[in-house]
């Protein structure tokens, strides 16, 4: 019972950061996408190619997070 409620609360972690990634690749990328297209200057177009470079790393932090979460639960799974 103990173990299970800390496997739901790790979980439930794990989600939450999940959450704020995601949430932060549609923000800086989008607005990186738009500094890019509308981007009159050279300033504007690298802030916008740095802040994809760093749009990039949030996906791929949270496509970590996401395989983490599915092993879990597949260990889980494989315990009953």
């Amino acid at each position: 019972m103990e173990e299970e409620k800390q496997l739901s609360e790790k979980l439930n972690c794990i989600r939450n950061e999940m959450t704020h990634l995601w949430g932060s690749v549609f923000i800086i990328g989008g607005g990186s996408f738009s500094l890019i297209l509308n981007g009159s200057t050279f300033k504007e177009f690298l802030a916008g190619a740095i802040g994809t470079i760093i749009a990039m790393i949030f996906a791929y932090a949270y496509f970590i997070r996401r395989e983490e979460t599915l092993r879990i639960v597949n260990n889980t799974g494989d315990k009953k």
